[in-house]
């Protein structure tokens, strides 16, 4: 018989030794719980963050094809001058571009470029996105987006001018415009042509 209670008193600190206690399960549901919460948030916020992340690539291809549009313009003159036509490298539509600001809108597969001085208040700097095209330019037959974009030209001298390329939009309620996380991107044109 004292074998058997031996055996019995063995048995029991066995099996009291691997149970978990009460502030063990609370102090790892806790750990757990903490662990869920934190990947959730961070789901959270990467979703929230994907559409300011595309709306930002956006504005930089958009920025880009301003400066592309302004080099059409100038390759386009270029080409003229090749073939016999008395016009500048800095000019459009036969007259020179003045420094200030300008709207500029094409579209690249017809290549229609359009330039409009920004002090022609029938044009506002919004870009329409057009679905069947995939193209954002001026023309108010596509859907209005939040990003707007404004062409600046300046004259270094008569062989070079500074172009910027501003956009700026709003993306889930946050604005970025110029010094506020908007995108400026600038090129130099030239009048190589000459050189």
């Amino acid at each position: 018989m004292n074998f058997h209670k031996f055996l019995f008193i063995s048995i029991n600190s066995k099996s009291k030794s691997k149970a978990f206690t009460l502030v063990e399960a609370l102090v790892a549901l806790s750990i757990l719980i903490v662990g869920i919460i934190s990947g959730f948030i961070l789901v959270t916020k990467a979703l929230y963050n994907v559409t300011i992340i595309q709306d930002r690539l956006t504005a930089s291809f958009l920025a880009q094809e301003g400066i592309e549009l302004v080099r059409q313009i100038r390759d386009t003159n270029y080409l003229k001058q090749l073939d016999g036509q008395s016009v500048d490298w800095d000019y459009y539509n036969n007259v020179s571009l003045v420094d200030g600001n300008y709207i500029i809108s094409g579209n690249i597969n017809i290549g229609n470029v359009k330039l409009i001085f920004s002090s022609d208040p029938s044009y506002d700097s919004y870009l329409y996105y057009h679905q069947i095209t995939g193209l954002y330019d001026h023309d108010s037959s596509g859907s209005k987006t939040s990003f707007q974009r404004v062409i600046n030209i300046f004259h270094i001298n008569e062989d070079e001018i500074r172009v910027q390329s501003i956009i700026a939009w709003k993306s889930r309620n946050i604005i970025f415009e110029i010094g506020k996380g908007g995108i400026v991107a600038e090129d130099h044109l030239f009048n190589w042509l000459k050189l």
